[in-house]
């Protein structure tokens, strides 16, 4: 059984609108703006945190838990670029902008979304820009948090 890999088949696209989020049109996803190649190797990080309801009982003597409220965010580590025309990622993701995140696995960056596509789409709010430490025989990089603010959906279809 074949194995998804990573490297050149996650695609992440900054959308400003979809109406809907478990179907979207391929067309608009085409239209977004391509962060891919702006993140580095290992700076898309998709995170939940789900809060412990607890359950115990006055007659157990096991302490029961369900699933609670879960919260997610993106965490993103992105590359500055010398002229502004391609610095792409900090012009664009700046503290407020609202819009959705949408990540494709599994197919090659270079293919276009079209239907039938499993994506993930994270609606939300970009975070403050943070210039991050430089580092010998680095790129200069800066972090963003994608603050998600309703539900995502996790298993979307192209349209």
């Amino acid at each position: 059984m074949a194995k998804m890999l990573a490297d050149g088949n996650v695609k992440a696209t900054l959308v400003l609108a979809i109406p809907n989020i478990a179907a979207p049109v391929a067309a608009t996803l085409n239209a977004g703006v391509d962060l891919e190649c702006l993140i580095t190797a290992d700076g898309l990080s998709v995170s939940v945190d789900e809060a412990v309801v607890a359950l115990p009982a006055l007659c157990e003597t096991f302490d029961a838990e369900s699933p609670g409220r879960a919260k997610y965010a993106i965490d993103l580590t992105m590359y500055r670029h010398i002229a502004t025309v391609d610095d792409i990622a900090w012009t664009t993701l700046i503290r407020g902008l609202n819009g959705f995140l949408v990540l494709r696995y599994g197919v090659d960056v270079d293919t276009a979304y079209t239907a039938a596509d499993k994506v993930l789409v994270f609606p939300g709010t970009a975070g403050e820009r943070k210039p991050n430490p430089t580092t010998a025989n680095g790129g200069v990089t800066f972090g963003s948090r994608w603050y998600v603010s309703v539900q995502p959906e996790l298993d979307g279809v192209v349209v």
